[in-house]
C-alpha cells in the first residue's frame, strides 16, 4: 500500500515539475512574452515637466497604445516585442505646445521630449479630443 501512494505521489510530482516548464496553447508549444519597458520624459522648451501630456504609441497602421504623463512628465509602456515594428513611433500632444512626433528609433530613454510652442500649436479642444481619443488603444 506504501508503495502504490509513493508511486502515485511521484508520478504526480514528477508531471508537474514537467508541465510547469512548458507553455502550451492549443496543443503547441508556445514561448512566452517578451516585453520591452519603454520610459520617457515629456518636457517644455525649458526643460520644465509637462504634467498630463497625452503619449501614443503607434506600433503600425492598425496597432496602438496610450499613456498619459504623471505630475514629473514621465510615461512608460511595456510593448511585446514582436508589436514593434519599424514604423513605430510616438506623437506627443499637449495644450498650446505643436504636435511632437518621433520614431521610436531615435528615442532615447536618458534624453526627454520636448515639446516647442513654434508651429502649429494645438488648440484646447484638440487637445482634448486627441486626449480622449487614444483612449481606444490598447494600454
Amino acid at each position: 500500500m506504501k508503495k502504490s501512494i509513493f508511486f502515485c505521489v511521484s508520478l504526480i510530482f514528477l508531471f508537474s515539475c514537467k508541465s510547469k516548464g512548458e507553455n502550451k496553447e492549443n496543443g503547441a508549444s508556445v514561448s512566452p512574452v517578451k516585453l520591452r519597458v519603454i520610459k520617457g520624459k515629456v518636457v517644455d522648451d525649458k526643460r520644465k515637466e509637462i504634467a498630463f501630456a497625452a503619449v501614443k504609441l503607434y506600433l503600425d497602421d492598425n496597432d496602438c497604445m496610450n499613456a498619459y504623463t504623471d505630475n514629473d512628465g514621465a510615461f512608460e509602456f511595456e510593448v511585446d516585442e514582436l508589436r514593434i515594428k519599424d514604423q513605430t513611433h510616438f506623437e506627443v500632444v499637449y495644450k498650446g505646445y505643436a504636435i511632437n512626433m518621433l520614431s521610436l528609433r531615435n528615442f532615447e530613454e536618458k534624453k526627454p521630449i520636448a515639446l516647442s510652442k513654434k508651429g502649429n500649436v494645438v488648440t484646447t479642444a484638440d487637445y482634448h479630443v486627441f486626449y480622449e481619443s487614444i483612449k481606444s488603444c490598447s494600454r
